[in-house]
């Protein structure tokens, strides 16, 4: 059985749409047979009639004459529509020309006079009839009694059931299609509140909402008032677990402090071996700590994420670090429209940008560039910078924690793994390639929620590829 549940809907309605149907017209056409049937032994039985009454003895009772019936089928040799009457004395037989010289069997039972008795026989060639007779008793006082028999082919029966058939099934048809329009539309009714229900947690992911509450049917509040509640409590947990891995992560820089400082004492009295030792532990210990204290303050999609302008944020961070002494002889060049939004939290944002703008001013030369747009459903940035790179060989170490590429300048190394983290966060995607200039180009792309594009411009031919 399939798993969805308009197949499911379509199945039913098809399969009731063709049951009420075959139903509806094996019914009617029961009844339209039935009708035809009455009105045609009806019509036997009024030529029956007719046919005794024209029954004339002439030379007592050697020779019977009939007078031609109304119906011309009669007449006509085989046509479907027959006569017989027969002497139970002598067995001599009259019958319509239609039978053309042939005859139909008599059931032997015995008729009083005047009784009416009907049969299904066996014609010439073989064709099945319907048979009305009666028993007539010569009224002029001889013995002698006759079988007086009209007959239909039921073909003319069965080919008046065809044609009604073949009339029927247009009507049958459009009724069909009447029930099946009429089950399309009660499925999309039925299936409606699904739609607002994807709708709604759509937009809970996004952050375009907080909680489903009165998203669906009055029939499922119960279950929007239980998935709220689970919503609520694992933002109670994740509050309380980041606000633990704050608690521990402070608790932890205080016995670094001291045993930092004891290395420093052991460094001065001459003991630089153990001196390094313990500043290569504590120095590990506080890039993880860095390092989880960013991933834990990542909100991700939520109520509170953005969209959030892109184009201020980044003028921001770059203003402040042009204003230190490291970022003051790089040319910050931007490229992003004011009007693209980061379908991200501001925070997440700040500290994505913080990272990623402080890795370059870093590493650059003289020049970084900055530059957004929309392409398809997601928010491509990038930021490039003229320093020496990242060889191919190396670029995916230098994602993960507190790994230095050159041991020489300051760092922690855990940027470009805290941008990482936050990108992976919002189902994006990270790279890391080589820029126009040979230097290090971060390629991010953020997806876009469906609906959300309304503000972000497309991709002009003229951005980096």
């Amino acid at each position: 059985m399939t798993r969805s549940l308009r197949a499911r809907f379509a199945i039913v309605a098809l399969a009731t749409a063709l049951i009420a149907v075959g139903g509806v017209g094996a019914a009617v056409q029961g009844l339209f047979e039935r009708h035809v049937e009455r009105e045609m032994l009806a019509e036997l039985d009024a030529d029956l009639r007719f046919l005794a009454r024209s029954l004339m003895l002439e030379d007592g009772a050697a020779t019977l004459t009939v007078q031609p019936l109304p119906d011309p089928r009669f007449q006509e040799p085989l046509s479907g529509l027959y006569w017989q009457v027969r002497n139970d004395t002598t067995g001599a037989i009259l019958r319509s020309p239609s039978l053309a010289g042939s005859s139909f069997p008599l059931d032997p039972d015995a008729l009083r006079p005047g009784e009416l008795h009907r049969h299904i026989v066996h014609g010439p060639e073989g064709m099945k009839m319907i048979v009305l007779e009666r028993r007539i008793e010569d009224a002029v006082g001889t013995s002698a009694s006759y079988r007086v028999a009209v007959a239909v082919d039921r073909k003319v029966l069965e080919a008046a059931n065809r044609a009604f058939v073949l009339d029927l099934l247009p009507v049958l048809a459009s009724i069909a299609g009447g029930l099946l329009a009429a089950f399309a539309l009660q499925g999309a009714i039925a299936l409606w509140p699904i739609e607002r229900a994807r709708r709604a947690l759509r937009d809970l992911r996004g952050g375009r909402r907080e909680r489903l509450g009165r998203a669906l049917p009055s029939e499922l509040q119960g279950l929007a008032a239980d998935f709220d509640g689970l919503l609520e409590a694992q933002r109670q947990s994740a509050l309380l677990a980041r606000d633990r891995a704050a608690d521990l992560a402070h608790g932890l820089r205080t016995p670094l402090a001291l045993l930092g400082a004891r290395a420093r004492e052991l460094r001065d009295r001459g003991e630089a071996e153990a001196a390094a030792a313990i500043e290569e532990v504590t120095s590990g210990i506080d890039a993880r700590i860095t390092r989880e204290l960013a991933r834990a303050h990542i909100r991700g999609p939520g109520p509170r994420s953005g969209p959030v302008p892109l184009a201020p944020a980044a003028g921001r961070i770059a203003g402040a670090l042009a204003r230190m002494a490291s970022g003051g002889a790089i040319t910050w060049r931007q490229d992003i429209p004011s009007e693209l939004l980061a379908p991200v939290d501001e925070g997440d944002l700040m500290e994505l940008l913080g990272a990623l703008l402080e890795n370059a001013a870093k590493w650059a030369r003289s020049d970084v560039l900055v530059a957004a747009w929309a392409e398809e459903a997601a928010v491509v940035l990038l930021i490039e910078d003229d320093g020496p790179g990242i060889p191919l060989q190396d670029r995916r170490a230098a994602l993960m924690r507190g790994v230095r590429l050159d041991p020489g300048r300051s760092g922690t190394g855990l940027g470009l793994a805290i941008a990482d983290d936050i990108v992976r966060a919002y189902g994006g995607d990270l790279r890391l390639e080589e820029g126009a200039t040979g230097g290090l180009r971060v390629r991010i792309m953020l997806p876009i929620a469906q609906g959300a594009l309304q503000r972000t411009p497309t991709r002009d031919a003229s951005r980096p590829a």
